[in-house]
């Protein structure tokens, strides 16, 4: 293997055993220690196959073939920006209604409390 080879590997098996890790501390929900591993996966693969990258790209009909990891790269980011952004106003909704739960039954209590 080529240095950089080496280097793509060693660089994906590293956020593998650090997502690993994380896991099993509990510092990272596994929902989303699937979506890291897959980029372990893919970082190791354009790694390991950097020619793989040259054939998908001139199917592509991509004529500078890093360009394609770059703009693959930035797409995955903005679909995970946007999973994020889903994800938080779903518990934004979540607090507002556990909120609003909360102030009736505090109403309630201090009706009850009154008579």
């Amino acid at each position: 293997m080529i240095s950089y080879q080496i280097t793509s590997a060693l660089i994906a098996v590293l956020i593998a055993v650090k997502i690993f890790f994380l896991v099993r501390r509990d510092a990272l929900h596994t929902r989303y220690a699937l979506w890291w591993f897959i980029i372990a996966i893919l970082v190791l693969i354009a790694g390991v196959f950097p020619k793989l990258i040259d054939v998908i790209a001139h199917k592509l009909g991509v004529s500078y073939p890093p360009i394609l990891v770059i703009v693959s790269g930035m797409g995955l980011i903005l679909i995970k920006m946007l999973n994020m952004d889903i994800d938080r106003s779903r518990q934004e909704q979540k607090l507002r209604r556990l909120v609003q739960k909360l102030a009736i039954l505090e109403e309630e209590k201090y009706k009850k409390d009154d008579t």
